[in-house]
């Protein structure tokens, strides 16, 4: 039940938040809004039909799906369809032809207690303290905020669809060679 929560909550959840949003930021002066998705979305287990699945908009279908495959594969993917979401949707009519920037921050390791908790796991600890983060260290919320802060700002007027990965480097360090 857990991975079919994760679809609701990480793809469903947000694309209709957002969705929800469109016709109050199309009042404001310089609408904006950000998605956060995952680099866990650029791993290889998150390339799966779930994704496919998701973007075809029956959540129903999705979290039959999500239960089909393995949880931490079920995340990777939701936060991959969001991305691609925001990729899709983002130079549309609903988004930047009605003057609203729709990007995404794509966050990293994060300190939070959820990643706490999986390092105290006894399984899956040592595999998360080993994850390549060139710069080393997990992010803070604080680092993640002020990526968010930074896309709804005017600084980031000309951000539309941008994917914008606060992760320490690993994303790069990954997949050098795509973007």
């Amino acid at each position: 039940e857990s991975a079919s929560l994760i679809v609701s909550v990480n793809y469903f959840g947000a694309q209709e938040t957002l969705a929800a949003a469109r016709p109050l930021l199309a009042r404001g002066d310089a609408p904006a809004a950000v998605a956060v998705s995952s680099n866990s979305s650029s791993l290889p287990n998150a390339f799966a039909p779930l994704v496919g699945v998701c973007l075809g908009g029956d959540e129903a279908v999705a979290r039959a799906e999500a239960l089909t495959m393995p949880t931490p594969s079920v995340y990777g993917a939701a936060k991959r369809a969001l991305a691609l979401w925001v990729r899709r949707e983002a130079p549309g009519p609903g988004w930047a032809r009605a003057g609203i920037r729709l990007n995404a921050v794509v966050p990293g390791a994060v300190q939070t207690p959820l990643l706490q908790g999986g390092l105290d796991h006894p399984q899956l600890g040592h595999a998360i303290r080993n994850f390549p983060i060139p710069l080393g260290g997990f992010g803070t919320a604080p680092q993640i905020a002020a990526a968010i802060a930074f896309l709804l700002s005017p600084d980031a007027s000309f951000c539309c669809g941008s994917l914008l990965f606060v992760d320490g480097g690993t994303d790069a360090l990954i997949r050098p060679t795509e973007f």
